[in-house]
């Protein structure tokens, strides 16, 4: 029998080479970025940080330098673990095959992939420097951006991890996935911690595959029962449906959308050339801002083309919609996991001689997290909201996104958006909204 395969959601990533920024002993200025003002997060009353809430994150576990980014009290170490399925290699098929054999092993994340760090920064926030920045004339000092709940209390379970298939890449590095099975063991564990007491409890999947799954749809009903909240990525299919988890009814699903500024100049001037720092929301540094009138938002919002879309009639059911398209965050190490601090004073971020340790990536992994983390606030305020309840208050507080087009410059071209209702959900989640109605 072969192996079903949950991959981590992730469509696009763009390296933009840059080390990270060391563990600091001094306050850094917080700054916010589009994504996070594009879900009205500036208007959050500052006392509601998810404090009190865990938030399972399910994914790649963390990259080993994640110190170097979140602050070490805000992950639960001791709660950390890992799921893998054995799986053998048929030579005779060319096949992985399941053996039912789930082994526990560290939440510390491979050199195959750092996903589940960006998942965490877009949650928690995170140190950044990057002196590619000032090599390209936009001279940023060590900032910390702003995440959508930084008081939350992550525990980072890993159910995607390395597997050496023959030619695969060529022979180089690991592939990195889940199964079902791994998947399932990770929603019980976190399921287990909230009976134990460890609530109000978050389980967030920015990870999908084709076909329902009856082993994690069970799991996924236990931890409903049991008061868990869930939130899953809609997948990155386009019009070919949704993934699962997320495309289960009873899960929290989410969608992603763009932001028709993304790459302008301060002034509006429309690129190219692209502007390096269009992502941050500081007047210090020039910006066009995300406007707090919600018509004039609302034409500010497209919908990505890779953003799975709700099919009619499939049983699948698309909730809402994040940012989830050129979402900044920390991504050590491709190919392979290097680490350079910043501090040390080297050259390997302008001559390649370090991969890089901060990316945009795009996909519906990047939308989840933001949904995840407002969940939280709501959770905060009102700890005993119910899964139904949650779904309930977001989406009803959701800005209703029309079905439309846009033209959007996408990194290096001009390109043309166009989707259908069935793409939006309830529409763009909204913080504010979403905490006073809770």
């Amino acid at each position: 029998m072969s192996t079903k395969l949950l991959l981590a959601s992730v469509l696009a990533i763009l390296v933009v080479a840059s080390p990270v920024l060391a563990a600091p002993k001094f306050t850094l200025l917080a700054y916010a970025t589009w994504d996070y003002d594009m879900v009205n997060l500036d208007k959050v009353d500052p006392q509601y940080t998810g404090k009190g809430v865990y938030v399972a994150v399910l994914d790649t576990g963390l990259a080993p330098n994640w110190k170097d980014y979140f602050p070490k009290e805000r992950i639960a170490t001791e709660l950390g673990k890992g799921f893998k399925e054995i799986l053998t290699w048929d030579m005779k098929t060319g096949e992985l095959v399941e053996t039912g054999k789930i082994i526990e092993t560290t939440f510390i994340g491979s050199t195959g992939s750092t996903h589940g760090t960006h998942v965490v920064s877009t949650i928690l926030g995170y140190n950044y420097y990057a002196p590619a920045d000032a090599a390209s004339g936009f001279p940023l000092p060590p900032i910390f951006v702003k995440g959508i709940a930084p008081g939350v209390t992550i525990i980072p379970v890993k159910v995607l991890s390395d597997y050496h298939i023959p030619d695969a890449h060529g022979g180089e590095g690991p592939v990195v996935f889940g199964t079902d099975r791994a998947v399932a063991a990770g929603i019980d564990y976190a399921t287990d911690l909230a009976i134990a007491g460890y609530r109000p409890m978050i389980i967030t999947m920015s990870l999908g595959g084709p076909e329902p799954s009856p082993i994690i749809k069970k799991a996924i009903e236990r931890a409903i029962e049991n008061g868990v909240i869930l939130v899953a990525a809609a997948g990155n299919e386009g019009e070919s449906g949704m993934s699962y988890p997320g495309a289960y009814p009873e899960v929290i699903s989410v969608g992603a959308c763009g932001w028709t500024y993304e790459w302008y100049w301060p002034n509006g001037t429309a690129p190219p050339p692209r502007y390096r720092l269009w992502w941050l929301q500081e007047s210090t540094y020039g910006y066009i801002d995300i406007p707090e009138d919600s018509a004039e938002l609302v034409d500010q919002v497209y919908i990505t083309d890779w953003s799975s879309r709700e099919i009619s009639g499939s049983g699948q059911e698309l909730d809402i919609v994040a940012p989830g398209s050129w979402v900044r965050g920390p991504y050590p190490g491709t190919p392979g996991y290097s680490h350079l601090p910043w501090w040390s004073n080297g050259l390997g971020w302008y001559f390649g001689r370090n991969p890089g340790n901060f990316y945009y990536l795009g996909g519906t992994s990047m939308a989840t997290p933001h949904v995840t983390g407002i969940a939280a606030l709501m959770l905060q305020k009102n700890p005993s909201l119910t899964q139904v309840q949650v779904e309930k208050i977001l989406k009803a507080t959701a800005l209703p996104i029309p079905e439309g087009s846009a033209t959007v410059f996408d990194y290096d071209h001009w390109a043309e958006f166009s989707w259908y209702s069935n793409a939006t959900g309830a529409g763009l989640v909204q913080a504010e909204a979403a905490l006073n109605a809770s």
